[in-house]
């Protein structure tokens, strides 16, 4: 007999993609009017491939399944289980590394794991608080090493000492500000064990600090990028970015292209940034599967500023622009071809945006047109609120109605970005440090 509580909830996600899928055509229907395109082939095209976008992606989510219960190994046999080898690298982090190593050695996974920590020549007490964890949490079967840099050298260079210091079958790399679910680890290295062609996995991130407005709207926003973006991109084992928050490789896996990601350049200059996209690109164009574990939960700390907040932003866009067009855009057409034209279309959309703004809003506002100018904001919000009903349908994710004020604040403000983006795209500092 089925659970009355399960029955409910699917209830509420069907109704939730109806709605989804009945408002995604009256919306653009009514943008078709607005922004008067009958004669603009390039405008309908971009209008139709992001609709049929858009459309798809919570549909998707409908073949997506966290599949590894048969061999989940949280309260399992020890024996036989892979080495599992965390490595963080981190600058001024004394208030959080502390806290992130110890949900590394305390998780519940029941083989053998190290914890690689290394300071990138932090100027405050991160060092000693690497030290103190390695001498409190430290045990035979969970290791703690600490790696110094005396100068700060950048994040790619401290996952690389990490790489070459461990010795694990699986790496587990996790952000100095990330807090590990004492099941996640068991949950992501259950999903290596059940198909052997998978050479990465991303976990599922949630925001630590949500007391602000700013925080909740990430939370919001986490919640769509996680749940039903790369959830629908695991359907074709095509995730195209396993984030540095939590993630985990298969060794082997890592160590055949260390030293080529390592060595990326980009127009002649080092990357410093876009390392966990980077990676992510490797696996995938040397023919592994890349898939996502939302069982596999951890938080993490977001900017409470908005100067911060705006400058990894700019950071996140120019990675992006970097590792999608001059990277994955390359071999991402061997994949599976709902996977290869989802992630075409996605690279294009944020280029366009901009245009799109000026053309259909700048200049409607210009003309005195505030009513069409209206509508779009109100169906915005009303989309972005459909979006965010559904990632609840899924997960119960209380900030969901946050996603309206980002999509608004996102539309009209860091849309802007992307053409900055792409002029300081050889600009390689970090922005937030």
């Amino acid at each position: 007999m089925t659970n009355p509580l399960i029955k409910s909830r699917l209830h509420f996600f069907l109704a939730s993609l109806v709605f989804f899928i009945i408002f995604e055509f009256i919306f653009f229907y009514k943008l078709v009017q607005i922004f008067n395109v009958q004669h603009v082939v390039w405008i309908q095209v971009y209008m139709v491939l992001t609709t049929l976008f858009l459309l798809s992606r919570p549909i998707m989510t409908l073949f997506y399944k966290d599949d590894h219960t048969e061999y989940d190994i949280a309260k399992g046999d020890t024996k036989n289980l892979p080495k599992v080898s965390f490595i963080i690298a981190a600058k001024n982090e004394e208030d959080s590394i502390f806290r992130t190593i110890k949900t590394c050695v305390e998780s519940e996974y029941k083989g053998e794991t190290e914890c690689i920590v290394v300071d990138d020549g932090s100027t405050d007490k991160t060092l000693d608080e690497m030290r103190r964890a390695a001498q409190e949490l430290g045990t035979t079967r969970k290791k703690i090493e600490v790696v110094h840099f005396e100068v700060n050298q950048g994040k790619r260079e401290g996952m690389y000492a990490g790489v070459k210091k461990a010795n694990g079958d699986i790496f587990v790399f996790v952000d100095s500000d990330s807090f590990l679910k004492s099941d996640a680890v068991s949950h992501i290295v259950s999903h290596f064990l059940k198909d052997s062609r998978l050479g990465a996995v991303s976990g599922n991130t949630m925001v630590e600090n949500r007391e602000t407005f700013l925080a909740k709207m990430q939370s919001a926003r986490y919640s769509i990028s996680f749940d039903i973006f790369k959830a629908c991109e695991s359907v074709f084992g095509a995730v195209t970015c396993c984030p540095g928050c939590f993630s985990a490789y298969r060794a082997d896996v890592v160590l055949s292209v260390i030293e080529d990601w390592k060595n990326r350049q980009f127009f002649g200059s080092k990357a410093t940034f876009g390392d966990d996209r980077s990676l992510t690109n490797f696996v995938l164009d040397t023919g592994w599967k890349v898939s996502y574990c939302r069982g596999a939960e951890a938080t993490t700390v977001v900017p409470d500023n908005y100067r911060k907040f705006i400058k990894q932003q700019l950071r996140w866009k120019k990675s992006w622009i970097r590792e999608g067009f001059f990277g994955a855009a390359r071999f991402m057409w061997k994949q599976h071809p709902v996977a290869s034209a989802s992630f075409y279309v996605n690279l294009i959309i944020p280029i366009v945006g901009p245009f799109i703004v000026v053309s259909g809003l700048l200049l409607k506002i210009a003309g005195g047109e505030w009513q069409n100018v209206l509508f779009f904001v109100v169906s915005v919000s009303v989309l972005s609120f459909a979006y965010g009903l559904f990632t609840y349908s899924l997960t119960r994710q209380k900030d969901f109605i946050y996603a309206v004020p980002f999509t608004i604040f996102y539309s009209f403000f860091l849309v802007w970005q992307m053409p900055w983006a792409i002029l300081k795209i050889k600009d390689t500092s970090w922005g937030t440090r």
